[in-house]
């Protein structure tokens, strides 16, 4: 259920991990996402989705609008998955205020506002680090930049020029 079948006007939505998964961790969630995605309709229709795991940290979910669009109620349960998966695992991927900062390409630091502003006093993080851009609201933007500079993102802006 890869994102690679999907348009690139595909909605997409992010979810960060609170902690990088580990690999028992990461396969738990490509079953829990590969089972919800094969089923997932709206007002009884299939919807064209797919998801990614980026960097064992950053869960993206994307929609087919073109295909089906996905109702209120359709998005909902997205959200009330993984909010079992955390009540499951204890990984939390719904808070909307972390930072992701990839690592490599398989691996991320994740960063709450204090961990960055200590990160930033130390000289781990700068203004031009490059971190996860989850602002995006299509597919296509998402892959053509999935980074931008730590001050162009919304905790850089905060942080950088309180």
């Amino acid at each position: 259920m890869s994102l690679a079948h999907l348009s690139p006007g595909s909605r997409v939505w992010f979810f960060i991990a609170d902690r990088p998964l580990n690999a028992n961790e990461a396969e738990q969630l490509n079953q829990t996402m590969t089972e919800f995605i094969g089923g997932w309709k709206s007002h009884g229709s299939a919807l064209s989705a797919g998801y990614e795991i980026r960097w064992n940290a950053l869960l993206v979910v994307a929609v087919d609008e073109s295909i089906e669009a996905p109702s209120g109620c359709s998005i909902d349960k997205v959200f009330r998955l993984l909010s079992d998966f955390t009540t499951a695992t204890g990984i939390d991927l719904l808070n909307r205020l972390l930072l992701l900062v990839p690592d490599n390409a398989d691996t991320a630091s994740i960063y709450t506002r204090q961990l960055a502003a200590a990160a930033i006093e130390t000289g781990t993080i700068n203004e031009n680090t490059p971190v996860a851009d989850i602002m995006h609201i299509r597919l296509e933007t998402f892959v053509s930049q999935p980074l931008q500079p730590f001050r162009d993102h919304w905790m850089g802006k905060q942080l950088l020029n309180p």
